[in-house]
């Protein structure tokens, strides 16, 4: 379960300094939100498409994923720890020593029972707003997953869509073959 801690703002400078560096939260608006630890079959599925991911990714040189917990701020009190991370060579100056400092080209959250609202409303309403390219929600309780990039208008469009027997396709990683069973499988 996620959850609101107190009712007073918060930045993220003064989140890093007054909480636990080992400790997961979340600022949505100046509200400090604590992330529960990951389960193992979220673990499973957070590797399974890093794994799909990173190979394509080195091979074309096209920037750097990243693996939670890393935070990317937004701006003072906004900052998430999203799943996944990718950062497109043409990017990089907004990788930092200790965070991601605005908007990567692709987040990806890996929705589990807590996390349903937070990250098919939420977490899309703000990646949108922040100008995050593409934003993929790979969601373990109905094993699918939605890919949304933004459209001219800088609004989110869903680009693909996959459930069992199928692939997704991402316009970062046009090349690039996202099977669900290789997304959701155990390997």
């Amino acid at each position: 379960m996620i959850t609101e801690l107190t009712s007073k703002s918060w930045t993220y400078q003064e989140m890093v300094e007054q909480l636990p560096a080992e400790s997961r939260y979340e600022l949505r608006d100046s509200n400090l939100i604590e992330m529960p630890s990951p389960k193992p079959k979220h673990q499973t599925i957070v590797t399974n498409v890093y794994d799909l991911v990173k190979p394509y990714i080195k091979v074309q040189n096209l920037g750097k994923i990243f693996v939670a917990p890393l935070d990317v701020v937004f701006q003072k009190g906004d900052a998430v720890q999203p799943d996944l991370i990718f950062v497109a060579q043409e990017n990089s100056q907004i990788i930092g020593e200790s965070y991601i400092a605005g908007a990567p080209d692709l987040l990806v959250e890996v929705v589990s029972k807590g996390s349903v609202a937070r990250d098919y409303i939420e977490k899309k309403n703000d990646y949108e707003k922040f100008g995050v390219k593409e934003y993929w929600i790979v969601d373990s309780l109905n094993e699918t997953i939605w890919i949304y990039a933004l459209d001219v208008s800088q609004k989110y469009t869903l680009f693909s869509y996959a459930e069992e027997g199928a692939s997704a396709r991402s316009p970062l990683f046009p090349e690039l073959d996202l099977p669900h069973s290789a997304v959701f499988g155990e390997e």
